[in-house]
């Protein structure tokens, strides 16, 4: 039995929806055993998830609809990030739309109207996370845009599944060292666009510290709820691409048989497995830096993305 387009991207979205709290938990359970402590479980979030979606939510007195349409819009632009970025396969309908451009937009459309929600409340922890989230995204962004437009020199397409495919397809060794320097600044924005450690401290309980806690500290209830959910599925999103990039192997194909596809979805969990060990890890060994330095990280990051375009053109001639 061949798989068609909407089977495989069926399973595919459901496997990251699914997979997404789980990721969290695993992050959190790779911290505490570094930390000489059992932890919660990894399905804690789950939990965590149902919990709030019981609960009351309150709402800031003086807080306009902005309020309550941020969860909403930022829940949606990350689902339609999750779907369009390849996880479990290639070829299916959402290829067409995995434009480099609109992925980028996708993301910080989430981030703008995360702000937007966080300002809103008239809150001065609020204004001050959506002060220093969106001076994270005016920095980060530029080495986003150098990291994807690498990517899709290197495989010769604009689409997330075209750059996907091609490194699917081409020597592994051989790929992996020319990329390296474009993989490596792409883990670097992948921390900084989900609030990872040494950019943000997404376990804080310190005002003056927070950038995304500090923009829903105000939300409660299923408000909050969409908004965890959102963060989770993000990470894991990113999580997926970058991990599809360097260890593309046991991906499915639109036309294949449903024993690929099952290949494909445990292949997926295993990647994002060993990313939640990666970002775990990396949270335990560094230490958060100073928001003033935020400058210097995201320097760094665009150099390191700008010499992997200049590897990439000087392959190329």
């Amino acid at each position: 039995m061949n798989l068609s387009s909407l089977t495989m991207l069926l399973a595919e979205s459901a496997a990251v929806m699914l997979a997404a709290p789980l990721v969290v938990g695993t992050v959190h359970l790779v911290k505490a055993r570094f930390q000489n402590r059992r932890g919660a479980s990894i399905v804690q979030p789950y939990w965590a998830l149902a919990s709030l979606l019981r609960k009351e939510m309150t709402v800031p007195e003086h807080s306009s609809w902005v309020f309550r349409f941020v969860p909403y819009v930022v829940l949606a632009t990350t689902i339609v990030l999750a779907v369009v970025v390849p996880s479990a396969g290639i070829g299916a309908w959402p290829a067409a739309a995995s434009n480099i451009f609109l992925v980028a937009a996708l993301a910080t459309l989430g981030s703008v109207f995360l702000a937007l929600g966080g300002m809103d409340t008239g809150s001065t922890f609020g204004n001050m996370g959506a002060n220093r989230e969106m001076t994270l995204v005016a920095l980060a962004e530029p080495a986003l845009l150098i990291v994807l437009a690498t990517l899709a020199f290197f495989a010769g397409s604009a689409n997330l599944d075209g750059i996907v495919a091609f490194f699917a397809a081409a020597p592994w060794r051989a790929s992996m060292l020319m990329a390296l320097p474009t993989l490596l600044a792409l883990l670097l924005v992948v921390l900084a666009e989900n609030a990872r450690y040494p950019v943000d401290n997404p376990a804080t309980h310190l005002e003056l510290t927070m950038v995304h806690e500090a923009m829903v500290l105000e939300y409660s209830g299923p408000y909050l709820a969409a908004l965890e959910y959102a963060s989770a599925l993000r990470l894991t999103a990113f999580g997926s691409l970058f991990m599809n990039i360097v260890f593309p192997f046991g991906i499915a194909t639109v036309g294949t048989g449903v024993e690929m596809l099952a290949v494909g979805v445990l292949s997926l969990v295993l990647k994002l497995g060993f990313f939640a060990l990666l970002i775990g890890s990396l949270e335990s060994l560094l230490v958060k830096m100073r928001f003033y330095r935020m400058q210097e990280y995201f320097t760094l990051a665009f150099l390191i993305a700008f010499a992997g375009a200049v590897l990439a053109f000087a392959h190329t001639f």
